[in-house]
């Protein structure tokens, strides 16, 4: 069984990864054996990230950088491959949150968030897609929301960001399976990571989204450590445009 889900002299890429839910499906491809490459654009964060998922064995590399910088991405997919051969797996965890309503968002901050949860995703699926595509084999793991199932009062673009998710996911996979790249996503419910620190200012709020969740807690990066070896690994191998829900039942209702 645990061939199925290692991940013995793969090179795994995760944006996002200086902390929360990025780091912590970092440490659990580390922990299957992957060679890692984090990617953020908090340099010192990033950095102590990488040293602590080091201490799985496996080679751990920082790279700080903005995801939503063209010339960036094409950098990484060089350092990559010159360091590592190959690209065996893409985890897009890298995101913004927006808690404005409609009403008062502005046409910037549509831009600065669909920059970063949509534009983004697409730019690194295509790039290191069209590698994963050359080698025959791949998988893409992009980090969806419950809120794009369920609707999240008030953070109507939040909510559209992460639908776009879902459905550039579905497409994504139609398209490259052929090839032998997998594509599917993960939306986390409410995980208690620094995502949420400026909702933790209102513990009432926190208290009523708690009593929402039939499991009756917040998610930890590591709840999402199952999924993501099942995706990224060979136990997923026929499961393909599929968006897993780990929210702690939250999109039961």
């Amino acid at each position: 069984m645990e061939e199925i889900f290692g991940l013995a002299g793969r090179t795994a890429i995760i944006t996002g990864g200086a902390s929360g839910l990025g780091k912590g499906m970092a440490s659990a491809l580390a922990a299957a054996g992957a060679n890692i490459v984090l990617v953020d654009v908090q340099r010192d964060p990033v950095e102590a990230s990488a040293h602590d998922v080091s201490s799985h064995g496996t080679e751990v590399l920082a790279l700080p950088g903005d995801v939503t910088d063209g010339a960036f991405l094409e950098e990484t997919l060089f350092t990559v491959l010159k360091k590592f051969g190959r690209a065996d797996v893409l985890v897009c965890a890298a995101g913004r949150a927006l808690r404005k309503n409609a009403l008062e968002s502005t046409d910037a901050d549509f831009d600065a968030l669909m920059a970063v949860n949509v534009k983004a995703v697409f730019q690194w699926n295509r790039a290191f897609g069209r590698q994963m595509i050359d080698q025959g084999k791949g998988a893409i793991i992009n980090i969806a929301s419950q809120g794009a199932f369920s609707a999240l009062a008030g953070r109507p673009l939040y909510s559209a960001s992460k639908a776009s998710i879902v459905q550039l996911t579905k497409t994504l996979a139609l398209d490259w399976i052929k090839f032998g790249v997998r594509v599917n996503a993960i939306a986390p419910g409410l995980m208690d990571t620094p995502f949420i620190d400026e909702m933790k200012r209102e513990p009432s709020r926190i208290e009523r989204d708690i009593a929402r969740i039939p499991v009756g807690r917040l998610g930890r990066p590591d709840d999402l450590a199952g999924a993501v070896l099942l995706l990224a690994s060979d136990a997923g191998r026929y499961i393909v445009g599929q968006t897993l829900i780990v929210d702690g039942g939250w999109t039961i209702y």
